[in-house]
């Protein structure tokens, strides 16, 4: 799949002719559409019908800064939300079908919803756990079973039919009256290149399914991205939770820092049986991304990981503290503090409702910026060089800065603009040694690939060191870049990149997680003369 190959999730219906067939309830011939069990804690069904405009979230992709592999053994890790998103649309059907497309992985599947209320009749008869992620343990035998999926089957259409079919059944296990819905799975984000792309597939999906049938209320929360809203902490929690589990059914043992930072956004510090740490105030830094276009299978290389540590415990553990080291070095660099000497990681390790909405209502991105010789902004044409930073505002190293302090400021803000470029270079340096050290643990680790060794290199005659992001084996590799580089080198390394066949970005780093768009997305208005009604087939 090639990386401008999107990732669109949209979940359509048929037009609805009888508003009040719209509803159709998941109960036993005859019966009515209401659940023995209590629901006390779900909100009314949405009405989504192509009436009402129907419901658009998205979520990001990511990635790993540091700690990859590690974070599945108990180690920190360290990750952020790129702009590269996925996307879904909502509606509800009447016609008593379940559709998911996925165009571009040659997927066309429809059910019968009389089959999926024959399972909602069996999963009765088990418990619910509650502020739990549905039991993989219960479900995923009847999602094979419904979703056509067979054990050996591990290609990635199969994998995501299978992580949809689980997220459908635990909704109807909890609330029995979800309506039928029609689903169209496009990338935006390449998939299996470590970019995060299961994971934000599995983030909508939970999202979308779990707000149609009430079990989290509708968003309330505004973000910066003008359009769209956020949900309360626990219900990002409800999310992120059902989205890693789901996730688990693609990767295997997933570690959830991939659904976490897709649920939240921004940059993140993350420890298994800890709540997710997000780092504040964050330096300007820029970052180049590279796709190797080696699509690599995450499941195998964390096989990988596994036998060498069963091979050799006690080295492959040094190397799993040395990255959780690195983890939390880096973590300290990347954390500035606010001037009144607030900001950064929570000191419990938890997220507070005040960290919860500086850093999703109001997250800044890293944006692609850099400083000139004098101190000011580069104005080289660069698209992203111009980006505001927090609220809109610029910081003291822009030309604002100059402007506004008259001789004596711009005397001072000069000095300050020097102070913060030699800061920002210092900061450079040592991620950039970070960066080199963990990718060498990497390779010991055992999943390199001689693309990436390629790629590296390339990358290490300019200074900069990059690593893998993500399971390796392939996939994707991304650096820091020094604060001052000039365009021009910037272009020269990335045709250079280019020729050699590789992909090359420079995506914000650290925006929102996952977000409902109070309107309809300009995605959708270009994409939604070319989606077609599949024919139904019968399963």
């Amino acid at each position: 799949m090639t990386a401008d190959e999107a990732l669109v999730v949209e979940i359509n219906g048929d037009s609805v002719t009888d508003r009040e067939n719209s509803t159709i309830g998941l109960d036993s011939p005859g019966g009515s559409a209401t659940s023995s069990r209590p629901a006390s804690h779900a909100s009314p069904m949405r009405n989504l019908s192509s009436a009402s405009g129907g419901l658009y979230v998205s979520a990001p992709g990511k990635i790993i800064l540091f700690g990859e592999h590690a974070v599945v053994y108990g180690r920190t890790a360290i990750a952020g939300s790129i702009d590269l998103r996925t996307y879904v649309s909502l509606f509800t059907s009447a016609d008593g079908r379940i559709y998911l497309s996925l165009p571009d992985l040659g997927v066309e599947k429809t059910w019968m919803l009389k089959d999926l209320i024959r399972a909602g009749e069996r999963l009765a008869e088990y418990p619910i756990e509650e502020d739990q992620a549905p039991s993989l343990e219960v479900l995923v035998p009847i999602a094979r079973k419904l979703s056509g999926s067979c054990e050996d089957q591990c290609g990635v259409q199969h994998l995501a039919i299978l992580a949809f079919w689980y997220l459908l059944l635990g909704v109807v296990h909890r609330k029995r009256d979800l309506l039928a819905v029609k689903c169209t799975v496009r990338f935006k984000l390449p998939s299996c290149v470590g970019l995060g792309s299961s994971g934000a597939y599995c983030v909508c999906i939970a999202t979308a399914l779990l707000q149609t049938a009430g079990l989290i209320p509708p968003p309330s929360i505004p973000t910066d991205d003008e359009g769209s809203l956020t949900w309360e902490e626990k219900d990002l929690d409800t999310i992120r939770k059902w989205a890693t589990s789901a996730e688990s059914l693609i990767h295997g043992r997933a570690s959830g820092l991939d659904a976490a930072v897709c649920t939240y956004g921004g940059v993140a510090s993350y420890k298994p049986g800890t709540r997710i740490e997000h780092l504040k105030n964050l330096p300007e830094l820029r970052v180049i991304l590279v796709n190797s276009k080696v699509e690599r299978n995450t499941s195998r290389m964390v096989q990988t990981v596994k036998e060498r540590l069963k091979k050799f415990p006690s080295v492959v553990e040094g190397i799993f503290t040395s990255i959780d080291a690195i983890s939390i070095e880096a973590a300290k660099i990347l954390h500035r503090p606010e001037e009144n000497g607030e900001g950064g990681p929570s000191e419990n390790g938890g997220c507070s409702e005040h960290d919860h909405h500086s850093l999703q209502a109001n997250v800044p991105s890293i944006k692609m910026r850099w400083l000139s010789n004098d101190g000011g902004l580069s104005s080289d044409g660069d698209h992203h060089s111009l980006q505001p930073t927090r609220g809109g505002s610029v910081r003291s190293t822009s030309l604002a800065s100059y402007v506004a302090g008259g001789k004596r400021g711009s005397s001072a803000s000069a000095i300050s603009a020097a102070s913060d470029k030699g800061e920002l270079i210092d900061t450079f340096t040592k991620l950039n040694d970070l960066c080199r050290i963990n990718n060498q643990l990497l390779i010991g680790l055992g999943v390199g690939h001689p693309k990436v060794d390629q790629i590296c290199t390339t990358l290490a005659r300019y200074g900069i060191h990059p690593k893998m992001t993500g399971a390796g084996g392939g996939g994707s590799v991304f650096a820091f870049l020094k604060p001052d580089t000039p365009q021009t080198l910037l272009d020269m390394i990335s045709s250079e990149l280019t020729k050699l066949g590789y992909e090359v970005w420079q995506p914000p780093l650290g925006g929102p997680g996952v977000v409902e768009h109070t309107r309809k997305p300009d995605l959708f208005q270009i994409t939604s003369n070319m989606l077609s009604t599949p024919t139904p087939k019968h399963k």
